[in-house]
């Protein structure tokens, strides 16, 4: 182990401390721990190499990829179709092939209990050194708060887990047994509280850093997951009304219109550090670090490899309400079919490309800033003799695009990756308070400070605990959208297998009504919908399985080969 920390902390160092001090000093492959908890800039760099390891998006094969350029998770879920076969969103998971052996990506076990170790690593070298006491307390509040997220993030996908705590030796028990998940819980509630109470408010600490905020919000989160609803009510609630909020608010709280609705939630996620309503973020700087979200989601005629790989459901779309806040099966809501991208919901327009979306900040390979979805058109939508750069359904991913990236994107992306920002501390609020009191007052305000922010009317009065549970779902699935949270809301909610098993689910076929294709000397495009017939279709090649035991994921089969005292999930024996 403690070779390993040199090993892993030399390339840090290597960019951080080359002066002339540093250089004097001993080879770096000759240090002992007990040097590196001797130094504070060595330390430090351990501790940095540990915060590294925290998610930038969705894990995938190659971690390096940031948001997740094999897919994301919302590739698995309702909200969209990974178009190809390759990915293992679809040649796994999809299928109902996730197996001990091969987990399609969604393995976090490994990197998980490797972080974790080096954790309890620093922990106990910092502790024995001679470093001052506000040094040796910054630097464990923050490695806490690294271990906390990953048990979090482990006992939400595997329940029951392994609870080490402390820097094993061969003397100790190094097979250890799964704990209950409700002493991992309580475990992360307590280490998240006494990194919060040390840790730097995000007034006070640069774009990224770890800070008091990110502590409570992340707790606020795994409380609502175990459905501890009062902790997670009064956690939440401390980013809210209390003292602990800081500078925290809604970006672009209260627009004039759903244009300037629209515009602040796009600009919201073209951050690159800093923003009002982020309160945990990883940062990118290219070259030396940068992710491929927008070389593998950008439309198909805007770049000039991949892209296209995230296609939006018809499910989803649906799912967006009109812009008077009635959803578009409600008679009285103005939705048309024939005319079904007009009055939306402002978040819809800002985050999904539909037929006529304007994307004219770089111009395409042909020099046309419109998405064109039109059925074999041979542009971005879908048909049977288009290639394999199309949409499967007829849309594509907006939320997230950098236009300011130019033309064919390659690995260069430089946008933050908002893991928690204050619009879901709102949401966690109404749930767990509706779950706990019912619709108070209080939930009304925390889901109508979201519906003001896109320019949409306040919920109706007078709806019931259930009713009221349906509109948080509803509103955590259009504001939240692509952010990773539906898989894991959907098990949850215990609603994966209704929502997901046997399921396939549908894109848009847009055709034109009466006017003739470009081959016969019609307009290159269409998109007046008085000239198109727009037909939902089923998306077979892309249906759905979600086997029961997907409720939770396997633990690795070499980690079961390995400890004898570690059992499996059901259904993966």
């Amino acid at each position: 182990m403690k070779k390993y920390i040199i090993y892993l902390i030399l390339g840090m160092v290597l960019t951080s401390a080359c002066d002339d001090e540093f250089l004097d000093r001993e080879p770096i492959d000759q240090l002992a721990s007990s040097s590196v908890f001797s130094d504070e800039a060595l330390t430090q760099a351990f501790l940095n190499s540990i915060i590294g390891q925290l998610p930038s998006g969705q894990y995938s094969r190659a971690r390096e990829d940031g948001f997740g350029r094999a897919y994301l998770l919302a590739s698995i879920t309702d909200e969209a179709r990974a178009k190809s076969g390759w990915v293992d969103a679809n040649d796994v998971i999809r299928t109902g092939n996730m197996r001990p052996t091969n987990m399609g990506g969604l393995d976090i076990w490994e990197r998980a209990y490797q972080t974790i170790r080096q954790v309890a690593e620093i922990l106990a070298g910092v502790e024995a050194s001679s470093f001052d006491a506000a040094f040796k307390s910054e630097i464990s509040a923050q490695a806490r708060f690294v271990r906390a997220w990953f048990y979090f993030d482990l006992v939400r996908r595997y329940g029951d887990v392994p609870l080490i705590t402390v820097a094993q030796s061969l003397e100790d028990d190094i097979f250890p047994s799964r704990t209950p998940a409700a002493e991992v819980y309580q475990f992360v509630f307590d280490e998240l509280n006494a990194a919060d109470a040390i840790l730097p408010n995000k007034s006070e600490a640069g774009a990224g850093a770890l800070t008091k905020q990110a502590a409570i919000a992340v707790n606020a989160r795994a409380m609502l997951f175990a459905k501890r609803y009062a902790d997670a009510v009064a956690l939440a609630d401390r980013l809210i009304t209390g003292p602990d909020g800081d500078i925290l608010e809604l970006y672009g709280a209260n627009p004039a219109n759903g244009a300037e609705a629209m515009a602040n939630y796009t600009n919201l996620f073209l951050s690159e550090g800093g923003n009002v309503e982020t309160i945990h973020e990883i940062l990118f700087l290219p070259p030396e670090k940068a992710h491929a979200f927008d070389q593998g989601n950008w439309p198909v005629r805007w770049r000039n490899d991949n892209g296209g790989q995230t296609d939006p459901t018809q499910e989803l779309v649906d799912a967006f309400e009109m812009e008077n806040g009635l959803p578009i099966t409600d008679g009285a809501s103005g939705y048309d079919p024939n005319d079904p991208y007009t009055g939306r919901d402002s978040r819809f327009y800002a985050s999904i490309f539909h037929h006529g979306s304007e994307f004219s900040e770089v111009a395409p390979s042909r020099g046309e800033p419109f998405i064109d979805m039109e059925w074999n058109a041979f542009n971005e939508g879908p048909g049977p003799i288009r290639d394999g750069n199309a949409s499967v359904t007829g849309y594509m991913i907006r939320k997230f695009i950098d236009p300011s990236l130019g033309f064919g994107p390659a690995r260069i992306g430089k946008t933050s990756w908002q893991e928690i920002r204050f619009a879901e501390i709102l949401l966690i609020y109404a749930e767990a308070e509706n779950e706990e009191n019912g619709p108070s007052a209080k939930v009304y305000d925390a889901i109508n400070r979201i519906r003001t922010r896109a320019a949409l009317p306040n919920l109706p009065a007078g709806l019931s605990q259930d009713e009221m549970r349906s509109a948080i779902r509803q509103e955590r699935r259009v504001e939240l959208v692509f952010e990773n949270h539906r898989w894991f809301d959907l098990i949850r909610w215990d609603e994966a297998i209704n929502v997901l098993d046997n399921k396939t689910f549908n894109g848009i076929r847009i055709d034109r009504n009466g006017v003739p294709t470009a081959g016969d000397g019609g307009p290159t495009h269409v998109f007046d919908p008085a000239q198109l017939i727009f037909t939902p279709f089923e998306v077979t090649t892309h249906s759905n399985i979600f086997p029961a035991r997907y409720m939770l994921q396997p633990i690795p089969q070499g980690d079961i080969d390995a400890n004898v005292n570690l059992t499996q999930n059901p259904g993966y024996e």
